[in-house]
């Protein structure tokens, strides 16, 4: 007789309205618990409340008090932790379909259906895309999924590579390409084939994009100079606006290189053949003069020129980094010629080097870790690859290249795609002052850095590259590595702008239009300007794609390596393995290390650094962790540390510090 009653469903509407409502962030547990994280307080949720919810939903919830406990009770989804998610398939004790999601905190499995457009018959652990169809906070009973798509086999040991790019919705297969191509251009093109053009690549590349020739610049009998001339592939010879071609290097933005192999941005019969600077064979090439003195100054306007080239010579970076460091048994060149212009391209790097150490910024000296693979993707090795002269001579030209390309564009058409990093986040800017006067000013030198790190200076182009070249000599990684954490990301911007990473007033890259899609769009705009044909601005839509592109290529290449990194350390846990390690991070949960030898990722728990808790802190401005009130680690160590754990489920690593 209650059941009608107005009154009382009005009581009970006015007790549910009167309860305390909170949004957050749902925190599971290993245990059957879990958290409800708000902005200012973490609020506990019970068993049978987390049934509903699923780690990291964004929810709304009531607060129920008993006594002095309070725990939150799930009311409302806001957002859903899983929308599209890659799973394992698994079959429960009744053969029901279901799925495991792969992620390291969600661990309860799903109920799910196969989609019609699924065609292989699923098996125990297959990897697959699903997505979440139901969900107990939207009105329905239980969680419940759609399997869209399969990727592989449990048992296929290209898992890594095939999941990670489903993960990321990147393609597995190149561009695809058409029957035939014509050159569409029918600009006049400079005959430079006489030229003594060579590439230096890796000796398994095949995509070669730049060729390099060069010469000494005389006055009266007397050297004053270089002219070096840089050939780069054409590929927007054979690629027409309005061609999927185009439409799908669009999309892509870049090749995507991955550990073992990599997915090109072109059809492989453009990007390792017709437009390949491969040697002996004539090719169509975007090609540009440069003029500088013997220390370095670019002296005259850069000058480009369509052109057709040669390369003479496919030379390796290892091969001639060894004949200029003069190694035992080192190989030699084949010609005089190719000699010549090894020689000269050193002698240019090495005042490239020296000019760019004065005048802008040199890279940090940081090795590249490539893995080894056999044919079924097994790790065989990881080399720890550092930058050899050879590298270094690529490295200069290139860098050359698209200051003059930053430089021509500006002056002609006052747009391109420009690489440009404005240096510290501005919100960051007070923080890098006071770090770096704490940690660089004493008593005598405290009024000069004050002005000299001054915010209106590391705001500066100027500024910065003073204060980089300030602390460049200190042995310590410290300071790069936490000054770092202020930074802003690098962006692609439609007009000329600093960058500061680099210390360069502008910089353009088109090197290499075979791999980046920016690049096939300042060689339309420079072959524009030769050609005097109309052209068109940059749109902000492209700039957005190749920055979210950028991103998403970095994290396709991490993921697949931390899971590489676990196949190949997993048995030597047994063996105790040891390591030299650097700090990368400090957390409250621990340390995150880098392995020097092998480039791997490396959790170290705070439990095995200290076993009482409350005489831990983190120093969140110095990324430093402190035991008893001393400092004991902090980014930049280099510590000693042991291997204790694999889990290759959840790409995770975990160690121990050797005492």
């Amino acid at each position: 007789m209650f059941q009608d009653n107005p009154l009382l469903a009005q009581l009970k509407q006015q007790i549910h309205e009167s309860k305390e409502r909170v949004e957050g962030v749902v925190k599971s547990t290993d245990k059957a618990y879990g958290f409800l994280e708000c902005d200012k307080k973490t609020y506990f949720i019970a068993p049978p409340a987390m049934k509903k919810v699923m780690h990291g939903d964004k929810i709304t919830a009531t607060i129920e008090k008993q006594g002095d406990k309070e725990q939150a009770e799930p009311e409302s989804l806001i957002e859903p932790m899983l929308t599209r998610f890659i799973a394992k398939v698994r079959f429960n004790k009744d053969k029901k379909l279901q799925v495991l999601v792969d992620h390291p905190s969600i661990n309860q499995p799903i109920g799910a259906q196969q989609a019609k457009s699924v065609k292989e018959e699923l098996q125990e652990g297959d990897w697959v895309v699903a997505n979440l169809k139901t969900h107990p906070l939207r009105d329905d009973r239980f969680f419940y999924a759609t399997i869209n798509q399969f990727i592989c086999r449990a048992d296929d040991e290209f898992a890594p590579w095939w999941v990670t790019l489903a993960r990321h919705e990147q393609p597995r297969y190149p561009v695809q390409g058409t029957d035939h191509y014509e050159m569409i251009d029918q600009q006049i093109r400079e005959d430079l084939t006489a030229l003594h053009f060579v590439t230096i690549d890796s000796e398994s590349t095949q995509d070669m994009d730049d060729a390099l020739y060069i010469e000494p610049i005389e006055q009266n009998g007397e050297q004053i100079g270089w002219k070096l001339v840089v050939a780069i592939a054409d590929p927007t010879a054979y690629i027409a606006l309005n061609s999927q071609i185009e439409k799908d290097a669009k999309q892509r933005c870049f090749t995507n290189y991955l550990p073992g192999f990599n997915i090109p941005m072109l059809p492989p019969e453009l990007s390792d053949e017709l437009c390949s600077l491969i040697a002996n064979e004539t090719r169509p090439a975007l090609v540009c003069y440069i003029e500088t003195d013997l220390q370095g100054n670019i002296t005259t306007k850069p000058n480009f020129v369509s052109a057709y080239v040669q390369s003479k010579a496919k030379l390796a970076y290892n091969k001639v980094s060894d004949y200029l460091e003069q190694a035992p048994n080192a190989w030699q060149p084949e010609t005089k010629e190719i000699s010549e212009q090894i020689q000269r391209l050193y002698q240019f790097t090495l005042s490239r080097i020296n000019w760019r150490k004065t005048h802008s910024l040199l890279f940090k000296e940081k090795p590249d870790y490539s893995f080894v693979l056999a044919e079924n993707g097994k790790v065989q090795e990881i080399k720890a690859e550092h930058r050899r002269i050879a590298n270094q001579i690529v490295e200069e030209s290139m860098i050359i290249a698209n200051i003059c390309a930053a430089q021509f564009l500006n002056e002609q058409t006052k747009t391109g795609i420009f690489n440009t990093h404005s240096g510290f986040d501005k919100k960051f800017l007070e923080n890098a002052h006071h770090f770096l006067i704490a940690n660089l000013a004493n008593e005598e030198n405290q009024a000069e850095l004050n002005e000299r790190y001054s915010v209106e200076n590391l705001s500066t182009l100027n500024g910065y590259c003073q204060m980089r070249h300030d602390i460049e000599p200190i042995e310590s990684d410290y300071l790069e590595l936490r000054l770092r954490r202020y930074l802003t990301f690098a962006e692609f911007k439609a007009e000329l702008a600093p960058h500061f990473g680099l210390g360069l007033e502008g910089y353009a890259t088109w090197t290499s239009p075979i791999r980046k899609y920016s690049d096939m769009v300042n060689h339309r705009l420079i072959k524009a300007v030769l050609t005097q044909q109309a052209y068109e601005k940059p749109q902000e839509e492209v700039l957005a794609r190749l920055q979210e592109a950028r991103r998403q290529n970095r994290l396709v290449e991490r993921d697949i390596a931390d899971w590489l990194y676990c196949r190949y350390l997993v048995d030597k846990v047994a063996e105790n393995a040891e390591f030299d390690a650097e700090v990368q991070d400090v957390m409250r949960g621990g340390l995150r290390v880098q392995l020097l030898e092998n480039g791997a990722s490396m959790f170290v728990p705070a439990s095995t650094l200290h076993n009482n808790k409350e005489e831990m802190q983190v120093n969140a401005d110095e990324l430093a962790l402190y035991i008893k009130g001393e400092r004991a680690y902090k980014i930049g160590d280099v510590l000693r540390v042991k291997l204790t754990e694999v889990k290759e489920a959840t790409r995770s690593i975990v160690g121990s510090v050797v005492i």
